[in-house]
């Protein structure tokens, strides 16, 4: 009596779910009032239409319900230059894809890749874009691999990203301070390097009140009309060194 009672129960489940599934198949998937006519995809940035259509597998003609939406997002969330999608059903035959791009902050090169230098974000995620054409650091010094849609878990990464963002949020630091490269190859100081080529050690620590420093010792030096050649900011002492060209 127990055995049949369960095969009984499984047989009523198995029906109940096969039968959701027909309904909803009817309703939804295999509705033809819901057929794809209008299929509106979108970027931030440089991503084609094309390209990004190619990596739908859906467009005008197919279901609007013939797709779950998270395999959609998953598909084109596997595309390192894409850091959010959104996707929204309009019924009855509408369907809009909205591509948030990466926003680089800095190139990031080892030894491998000098000459073709990779992405990163502010979060430190690697990516790829060959038609980025505007200026932005570079670092360098870092010794491990590089592969594209990979988070990198570096201290020296962190910190260099969090140095860019910083300079570019504060209008007192970046009308003074032009970062062209940020070097992390040392291990007890990190390396700026200036559009006029000045070199700045900076340590690993208090990084935004040492930023602050440099910003006051360009603004004093370029108002006396002295070019910096050099500053360390990891001497503690009241008069930081400054040498000049």
């Amino acid at each position: 009596s127990i055995v049949l009672f369960v095969f009984l129960i499984v047989i009523l489940f198995f029906t109940l779910k096969e039968t959701i599934n027909w309904i909803e198949k009817k309703l939804f998937s295999n509705n033809p009032r819901f057929e794809i006519q209008n299929l509106i995809v979108s970027s931030s940035g440089d991503l084609s239409e094309d390209f990004i259509r190619k990596r739908l597998e859906i467009s005008e003609g197919h279901n609007l319900f013939s797709k779950k939406i998270s395999k959609i997002s998953e598909r084109l969330n596997g595309i390192p230059r894409i850091e959010k999608v959104l996707i929204e059903r309009d019924l009855p035959n509408t369907l809009k894809i909205r591509i948030e791009e990466r926003q680089p902050v800095a190139r990031l090169t080892n030894k491998k890749l000098e000459r073709f230098p990779n992405l990163i974000d502010r979060y430190g995620v690697v990516f790829f874009n060959p038609s980025v054409n505007y200026k932005l650091p570079t670092i360098t010094g870092f010794d491990q691999d590089i592969r594209p849609g990979v988070k990198l878990s570096n201290r020296d990464i962190d910190f260099s990203t969090r140095i860019i963002n910083l300079v570019a949020s504060n209008i007192n630091l970046n009308k003074y301070i032009e970062i062209d490269e940020i070097n992390i190859k040392h291990s007890d100081y990190i390396k700026l390097i200036l559009h006029n080529n000045a070199e700045v050690r900076i340590p690993r620590f208090t990084f935004e009140a040492n930023l602050n420093k440099l910003a006051t010792i360009i603004k004093i030096e370029d108002g006396q009309g002295r070019n910096i050649k050099s500053v360390d900011l990891t001497v503690d002492s009241i008069k930081v060194p400054v040498r000049y060209f």
